[in-house]
């Protein structure tokens, strides 16, 4: 009785969700979704009375996207428990690391000059490599990138910058 109604959210039927709702889920399009579908779809990842390869991979999205628990995306998807959403996010990341990280995310999916000739502006160029036209640029953000510090430290740190301060004034 549970699964007879209809699915809250039901990514094997187009018409069932708009493409806002696909991207507040996914945050890709429906065009985007099916196309992510399209280089998965002739995987060995298997359909179960459970999910689809649609749904699997939309339940992998939603929960990097949300960050939702395994037993609320159950509900979500209909699924009745959080070991067989467990095990749709394992089949979905499978099958993504197999058939569409190394074409279109990995370091391998493109040339190196292939990133100076289409990636690299001349004003980069001129800036990071001294004009030199066969460099390839890379800029590196760790701006969120989380260090634990001990206490003693971040102590030393703050009273280093309360100094500063009061240096300034």
């Amino acid at each position: 009785m549970f699964f007879q109604q209809q699915k809250r959210f039901d990514f094997d039927d187009d018409r069932s969700m708009a493409d806002d709702e696909y991207k507040c889920l996914t945050s890709l399009s429906k065009e985007q979704f099916s196309d992510l579908i399209d280089h998965v779809s002739s995987s060995d990842m298997r359909h179960s009375s459970n999910r689809s390869v649609r749904t699997a991979v939309a339940i992998l999205l939603c929960k990097l996207r949300l960050g939702l628990s395994n037993r609320l995306l159950g509900i979500l998807f209909q699924i009745p428990n959080k070991r067989t959403v467990a095990r749709s996010i394992e089949s979905a990341r499978k099958v993504l690391m197999d058939r569409f990280v190394p074409y279109n995310v990995s370091f391998n999916h493109v040339s190196r000059n292939e990133i100076i000739r289409q990636h690299t502006s001349s004003f980069a160029q001129k800036l990071f490599a001294d004009d030199q036209p066969d460099s390839a640029i890379s800029v590196v953000d760790g701006t969120y990138l989380y260090i634990q510090v001990k206490r003693y430290w971040s102590c030393f740190i703050f009273l280093l910058f309360s100094q500063i301060e009061i240096a300034k004034q």
